[in-house]
């Protein structure tokens, strides 16, 4: 039972790690609110992606944050930031401090965000580790499946009240502080700064890391544009309602779970061709969320996306973590997840870019699905040249 509740302690620090999207649904309302008070959308889209920016910067900080915070005072600190900066908005809805939460919100995820996938590195070996990386995107998935989906319920009190959903970062760090096993006193994985050539990488190791880095930025871009985009497709193609649009994201963050499930199954089925299955399935999940017209069709397109996303980002630290040797994995992590956060900073960027080309708020999936295709044949092409 302990050894179970220790796996539980673990693997639920990933619960709130995609948080930062969980509130999406509360857009439509939250931008007829702001729009009042004279912001555009583009800024209001923006509080929802912003936390990315404050976990990029606590990831490059994270090496030197190391040398002065355990790591359990380090986990304990970002889930009180992630808690209580993510709920700040249910008290104040001034934008220039939902601003600023938001950016709290940040900093907790960040300084939590390399360890929750560290630790089961460190601990956990062959099989046991394959399963445990699987199960952490699975649990990282249901819970922003959880939280988008107690948070289209709060809308029906306030917008503002969908942020209440942050708490949960409490009750997480209850479960840490029980159950968690005691730090490792040997941590020969840290580093003083993000330098090549202390961790003795390789320039072949470092140029696959970025690409890893690179991919799962894309996917998790795509992922995050999704996010931000289907609950204003619902509501300005007259498709259901905020419940609704809540309701598909959270189905679609589910997806997660089996696709957690499944993964050594298809790693084994697929091997190094995954990666380029993976983009594949994404660009036809693409295609259909461009073609949609009504509530199925969009679902069906969103439940595609969203079971190859986690099946992606889920390859790519497994691959890292298999490839690379452990005295370099934590520098491998945070070189992946800068990849991975700013593709999600970037989400509203490259949306009000692509709205430049065209006021169809569904353009932006038929430009997704065609870079999808394109860098599955990129990659298929490199793998058949090196079998």
């Amino acid at each position: 039972m302990k050894k179970k509740m220790e796996r539980v302690s673990l693997l639920s620090l990933s619960l709130m790690l995609v948080s930062t999207f969980a509130v999406s649904p509360a857009l439509p309302q939250m931008i007829s609110f702001y729009q009042k008070q004279g912001y555009a959308v583009s800024q209001v889209e923006l509080l929802v992606s912003l936390s990315s920016f404050a976990i990029l910067g606590m990831l490059l900080l994270n090496p030197f944050i190391s040398k002065f915070l355990s790591e359990k005072l380090t986990v304990i600190l970002g889930l009180l930031f992630l808690s209580l900066g993510g709920a700040l908005p249910v008290l104040v809805q001034t934008y220039s401090l939902v601003f600023a939460s938001r950016l709290v919100l940040g900093v907790g995820i960040g300084l939590i965000n390399a360890r929750a996938i560290s630790i089961i590195s460190e601990h956990y070996r062959g099989k046991d580790r394959v399963q445990m990386l699987g199960l952490r995107g699975s649990a990282e998935v249901l819970g922003s499946a959880l939280l988008t989906f107690l948070a289209g319920r709060l809308l029906r009190v306030s917008w503002s009240w969908a942020f209440l959903i942050y708490g949960l970062g409490l009750l997480i760090l209850a479960l840490y502080l029980i159950f968690a096993p005691k730090e490792s006193t040997k941590r020969p994985n840290q580093t003083s700064g993000i330098t090549f050539k202390s961790t003795g990488l390789s320039s072949d190791q470092l140029i696959y890391i970025l690409g890893m880095a690179l991919y799962a930025g894309f996917v998790i871009l795509v992922n995050s544009a999704n996010t931000l985009r289907i609950p204003l497709v619902v509501e300005k193609l007259h498709m259901g309602t905020a419940s609704q649009s809540s309701l598909i994201l959270s189905l679609m963050m589910l997806m997660g779970i089996l696709a957690g499930t499944l993964f050594s199954f298809l790693l084994e089925r697929f091997k190094g061709y995954l990666i380029s299955v993976v983009l594949l399935a994404l660009a036809a999940g693409m295609f259909l969320l461009w073609l949609a017209d009504n509530l199925w069709l969009l679902s069906a397109g969103a439940l595609l996306t969203g079971f190859v996303y986690s099946l992606g980002v889920t390859y790519v630290f497994q691959s890292i973590s298999e490839s690379i040797p452990s005295q370099q994995l934590t520098l491998a992590t945070t070189l992946v997840l800068l990849g991975c956060n700013l593709g999600g900073a970037c989400a509203a960027f490259v949306l009000q870019f692509l709205s430049l080309f065209s006021s169809d708020v569904r353009f932006a999936f038929l430009i997704f699905a065609l870079l999808s295709f394109i860098l599955a044949m990129i990659l298929l092409v490199t793998k058949r040249k090196e079998v």
